[in-house]
C-alpha cells in the first residue's frame, strides 16, 4: 500500500522540513502532506503578548520568542501582508496560506466558531510569490523556536 498522506509539523515558526528535504521528498513521490500546527502554537496569531501570556508549557516558549526582535519582525511582515489583503485578514490567515504556498494542507486546531471563521478565511485568497519569498526570509530568521534533534 503507498504511502498518500503525511502528517508534519510545518509552519513560519517551525521550517525543518523544508530545511531537511522532507516536504520535497514527499512531493517527489506524491505524498500529500498535512502540515499540523500552522500556527505554531498560537505564536502566529497575535494574540499574545508581554501583558496577554499563554498559559502553561507555552508561556516559556513565547518568552524566548517574545525576547527575539527576529521574531516581531516576522509579525510585522505578517502584519503588512495581512493588510494588503484586506481589513479582515488575520495573521492566522497569513500564516495558513504560507503553509498552503508550500503545497501542503494545514490543519489548524480551533476552540471557538470566530476561529474556525477566521481560519476558513485563508481559503479566500492567496499570497503572491513575492510575499512567499518575504515570509521565508522573515521566518529563516528566527532561531527561537522550537528546534528538532536531529
Amino acid at each position: 500500500i503507498p504511502l498518500a498522506t503525511n502528517q508534519i509539523q510545518l509552519s513560519l515558526l517551525y521550517r525543518h522540513p523544508l530545511n531537511n528535504g522532507l516536504l520535497q521528498c514527499c512531493q517527489d513521490l506524491g505524498v500529500q502532506v498535512l502540515s499540523y500546527s500552522p500556527l505554531a502554537l498560537g505564536m502566529l496569531t497575535g494574540k499574545y503578548t508581554a501583558d496577554n501570556l499563554p498559559k502553561g508549557p507555552r508561556k516559556k516558549v513565547f518568552e524566548k520568542l517574545n525576547a527575539s526582535p527576529e521574531y516581531h519582525d516576522l509579525l510585522a511582515t505578517m502584519k503588512t501582508i495581512a493588510a494588503a489583503h484586506g481589513e479582515s485578514v488575520t495573521l492566522s490567515q497569513v500564516a495558513l496560506n504560507w503553509a498552503r504556498a508550500k503545497g501542503t494542507i494545514p490543519i489548524p486546531g480551533a476552540r471557538t466558531l470566530s476561529q474556525v471563521q477566521k481560519n476558513y478565511g485563508a481559503l479566500t485568497w492567496t499570497l503572491s510569490p513575492e510575499e512567499e519569498r518575504v515570509l521565508d526570509s522573515a521566518s529563516a530568521k528566527v532561531s527561537s523556536f522550537l528546534q528538532p534533534s536531529d
